[in-house]
């Protein structure tokens, strides 16, 4: 619990922006995954969320920062479905979504990120947790592996739960 002034004025705006926080650690992960070469080749890293999402603003403000050799071009998630996402970023209520539920089923290289309080119809390769103020995040190794995807192991220490 927030006790200090400045403290609880921090973490009274960590939950008012909420979204800009989970961008914040989606924009991170990024620096810490590689993906299979003939994927991580274009000059954009593609990030989508749906239409709907509360993190669509905060992830398109990342728009032109470098991940890599990469640019952030955020996208969503049309009727062509995710599948031209090296990101794809899960709100609440996208479980609803053919376009994203068929995104989980498949096995493109696709960082497949649950915010908080999302309930995806399938693994998320991370999935965001808001825990005693605080926002923390549990990974999916195996997950990750089977998307072709390679977490460093610095994120992979980091995160509250590895499976």
């Amino acid at each position: 619990m927030c006790t200090a002034g400045s403290l609880a004025a921090w973490c009274a705006h960590a939950q008012v922006d909420l979204p800009k926080l989970e961008s914040a650690y989606i924009f991170n992960f990024t620096q810490f995954t590689q993906w299979p070469a003939e994927r991580a080749r274009g000059a954009e890293l593609r990030v989508c969320a749906s239409e709907r999402s509360s993190l669509r603003d905060a992830l398109a403000g990342l728009n032109g920062r470098l991940v890599g050799a990469r640019v952030w071009r955020f996208m969503t998630v049309g009727s062509k479905g995710a599948g031209e996402c090296d990101v794809l970023a899960l709100d609440d209520g996208d479980s609803t979504s053919a376009e994203m539920r068929e995104a989980l089923r498949s096995d493109d290289a696709v960082l497949v990120i649950a915010g908080a309080g999302a309930t995806a119809p399938g693994e998320a390769v991370i999935k965001l947790i808001a825990e005693d103020e605080h926002l923390r995040f549990d990974i999916s190794n195996t997950e990750a592996l089977r998307r072709k995807l390679v977490l460093s192991s610095k994120l992979l220490r980091l995160a509250r739960r590895l499976k």
